[in-house]
């Protein structure tokens, strides 16, 4: 189908039509919905960020776990709740839910107007004009156009899934929804390691990567609009351009970005613990300030350390390869923050096993990590293992696992007390009231990616936010840091504090002026003595 615009309709087909949107998921969940509201706005639909009542309620869901199907479920209950009164005209569900549990959900709510695929996605504009202009909506007349796949039993309902081998990747008319200094680039999308807990493969199809020169000039846009932390995401980074150029060529990506010096920051997330090389390893530095830095902040799913889970995982890697990597990283990046993920109660996972990786967290000490209890996902191998552990076993490895990852990040914490270290002014705080905070900024270490890392609360005046701003930290709570900036002039004093400190400096005047003087007596006393 040819790309919608304007023209195909008149001006602004959905120039009435006031929307809001709920993302769920992950990061690039979040660069499809931002893709979503692009689409509709080129058409005129206005994009609503405080509103009681909007025209279409669009919610772009997660189907990854069993946790993120429920919270999609939430979502939609509610918002048919909200459509009953009123406030919501239109109500579209998007996402990989739609693909994990999409026939099943609209067999259990009928009243959502719309379920959309990400198959589907780029027919956003289509879909929307249909529901708003039903009555004389004609769809273009081609060899592709819109198959209404509606279950019989959800009569009221358009179910939009078309099969494909691979997404369609093509996010030019973006709006974004992150701080404008932030942005996250999606540089592929799908997956080919067909890991036996995961069910993704299934879902978003095959690893497709974004082009060399799509990438380079999606980044330049995004700086133009002045994006100063760019994030890179896939569901595997590292293994960009497989399928374009035969080999996996992070690195040469890298590279060029760097070159460009667009950007303060690039992070890359999701990467996967193959084809790491020195060459590659090598761009993960901190540089001076003005150049470009690729952080030396490094995401890898490890899921386990046991061979045995490994394999059984599909992960094509085994404990010695895990080993010799991170010492690799180690070695080779100088500060490295290491993140990584990890699953327990995996079916076959004895204790033995579990207490391995127990001694493999305390041995490596990760600077951030997430723990998992393993989740049997509906079309993944691993459901339907042998050897399931049963969830009381799961909760209590997760417990211990955890308890012990958090002692570790927050011993992490609280090395940086004292240290000074550049911080990403991210947003204003706000009081427990809803005031905000005007000397009171959110922000991001190097250590800390936007949503899913601790953050640093800096106090101090005339703070500029999304730019890297030295900070000296002054104290840990949890996992987050305190921090007050290192320019002097940016500092930022209570009227308490003042009118102490102005009290202090009285009262030391006042006892340096007594001091003095009866200094001055004694000397009197003695000069006079001396001379009788």
């Amino acid at each position: 189908m040819s790309n919608l615009s304007s023209a195909s309709y008149g001006p602004a087909p959905l120039a009435d039509v006031l929307f809001s949107v709920a993302s769920l998921g992950c990061p690039k969940n979040l660069v499809d919905s931002e893709t979503l509201v692009g689409r509709l706005v080129a058409l005129g639909a206005e994009l609503a960020t405080d509103a009681a009542e909007v025209d279409l309620f669009l919610l772009n869901t997660c189907g990854f776990l069993r946790s993120a199907r429920a919270e999609a479920e939430e979502y939609v209950a509610q918002a048919l709740e909200q459509k009953a009164a009123g406030m919501i005209g239109r109500l579209i569900v998007a996402g990989c839910a739609v693909v994990s549990d999409g026939k099943e959900l609209a067999e259990k709510y009928p009243d959502v107007d719309a379920w959309i695929s990400p198959y589907d996605e780029p027919k956003i504009g289509e879909i929307v004009v249909a529901l708003f202009q039903e009555d004389d909506y004609k769809m273009e007349e081609t060899d592709d156009a819109l198959d209404d796949q509606r279950p019989a039993e959800a009569a009221a309902a358009k179910f939009y899934h078309t099969p494909a081998r691979s997404l369609t990747l093509d996010d030019s008319q973006r709006l974004l929804l992150t701080e404008p200094h932030v942005a996250y680039l999606k540089i592929a999308d799908g997956c080919d390691r067909f890991c036996s807990y995961c069910a993704i493969p299934n879902i978003r199809g095959r690893f497709v990567s974004k082009p060399f020169e799509t990438v380079l000039d999606e980044a330049a846009r995004l700086a133009d609009s002045g994006v100063r932390e760019l994030v890179l995401i896939a569901q595997e980074t590292t293994f960009w351009g497989s399928d374009l150029y035969g080999k996996p060529d992070l690195k040469r990506l890298l590279a060029a970005l760097k070159e460009k010096n667009q950007f303060d920051w690039i992070r890359v997330l999701y990467s996967y613990p193959l084809f790491w090389d020195s060459e590659l390893t090598a761009l993960f530095k901190m540089e001076a300030p003005g150049q470009t830095s690729i952080l030396p902040y490094v995401d890898l799913p490890l899921q386990h350390c046991n061979s045995d889970l490994l394999k059984k995982m599909n992960r094509k890697v085994d404990k010695a390869q895990i080993e010799d990597l991170i010492a690799q990283l180690r070695a080779e990046i100088p500060d490295l923050v290491l993140r990584t993920s990890l699953i327990v109660g995996f079916p076959g996972e004895t204790d033995a096993m579990y207490q391995e990786l127990a001694d493999f967290v305390e041995k490596h000490r990760f600077e951030r990590a997430g723990v998992f209890e393993f989740s049997p996902e509906p079309g993944a191998p691993a459901a339907t293992m042998d050897d399931q552990v049963p969830d009381e076993i799961k909760r209590r490895r997760y417990d211990r696992l955890y308890a012990k990852q958090e002692r570790i990040s927050r011993q992490y914490a609280r090395s940086f007390i004292g240290k000074t270290v550049d911080v990403m002014l991210d947003t204003r705080a706000v009081s427990e009231g809803g005031a905000v905070m005007r000397n009171v900024c959110i922000g991001r270490t190097v250590a800390d990616a936007p949503d899913v890392d601790p953050v640093v609360y800096v106090t101090g005046r005339d703070l500029d936010l999304g730019v890297p701003t030295p900070c000296e930290i002054v104290d840990a709570q949890g996992l987050d840091l305190i921090a007050v900036p290192v320019d002097p002039d940016k500092l930022f004093v209570s009227k308490e504090e003042r009118r102490s400190a102005a009290m202090r400096a009285e009262s030391e005047a006042l006892g340096e002026q007594e001091v003095k003087r009866q200094k001055n007596g004694k000397n009197k006393g003695k000069k006079g003595g001396k001379n009788r």
